[in-house]
């Protein structure tokens, strides 16, 4: 009988152990002192590709002669106060990789990054215009944000760079369960699929490749392995009570 309730004790204890979170695991960059944090690299400028949707303005000193270049309306901060406003007044890449735009035309801008289509579409619009200055930026710079986040979903982002912490941000942040020592970012490329891990415990994240985000990553965070236990505590702790309170009881009896 006393065997028994060492077990018992030995399976409460565990019980409470599996609970209990590492402080290393709830930290990011916990390794990180008052020395010099290496520099994040620079990523590569993502090159605009069919399906993307582009923001173009063609100013001039004339407001009405840029009405006649632009989208109805296009100019108005108004109209890209929510997703569903970008995709309707900005500028769709068809499949041939061309925007195609008031008065100019279809340009092709596939291939280019957004300096290079800004420089292309002014080209274009120097045809038409002495005084005219061509903007562009890219309006579907969107990630996918899956896992142990408390808000997963797709979002946009309307800046030239996006960080994993900036994004993380975005999606509210880890869940209790959020593995950060191992998250995982997919990046489609031409050939396919390319993939890294992210150590977001570890200061050396902000040299990784991954560290900026490209247009159409998808981050997953996975959860930590004790996730399944800890969801089931109280149901095992309840088990174990009901036990303790048989084995005292036959105890008690057998006295």
């Amino acid at each position: 009988m006393k065997r028994l309730h060492y077990i018992l004790l030995a399976m409460t204890f565990a019980l409470a152990l599996s609970s209990c979170n590492k402080r290393n695991q709830l930290l990011y960059m916990h390794n990180a002192g008052v020395e010099t944090i290496p520099s994040a690299k620079q990523p590569d400028l993502y090159k605009i590709q069919p399906n993307d949707v582009l923001y173009v303005q063609l100013l001039t000193q004339d407001p009405q002669i840029s009405a006649i270049f632009n989208n109805k309306g296009g100019g108005s901060a108004n109209l890209y106060s929510n997703d569903a406003g970008y995709y309707l007044y900005g500028y769709t890449v068809t499949d041939s990789g061309a925007v195609r735009l008031p008065v100019l035309g279809y340009v092709k801008v596939a291939g280019s990054t957004v300096p290079e289509a800004t420089e292309i579409i002014q080209k274009r619009a120097d045809e038409f215009l002495k005084d005219g200055m061509t903007v562009v930026r890219l309006l579907s710079y969107k990630v996918t944000i899956l896992g142990e986040v408390r808000k997963p979903g797709v979002y946009l982002n309307f800046k030239d760079k996006l960080t994993i912490f900036e994004a993380l941000a975005l999606a509210g942040d880890f869940t209790d369960y959020g593995k950060r020592d191992n998250v995982l970012v997919v990046r489609p490329c031409e050939s396919g699929n390319k993939s890294f891990r992210l150590n977001l415990s570890d200061k050396s994240i902000m040299a990784s490749e991954g560290y900026y985000l490209l247009p159409n990553d998808v981050i997953v965070v996975e959860p930590r392995k004790g996730k399944m236990f800890q969801l089931n505590a109280g149901t095992y702790g309840l088990a174990l009570s009901t036990i303790s309170t048989v084995v005292l009881l036959v105890s008690f009896l057998a006295k």
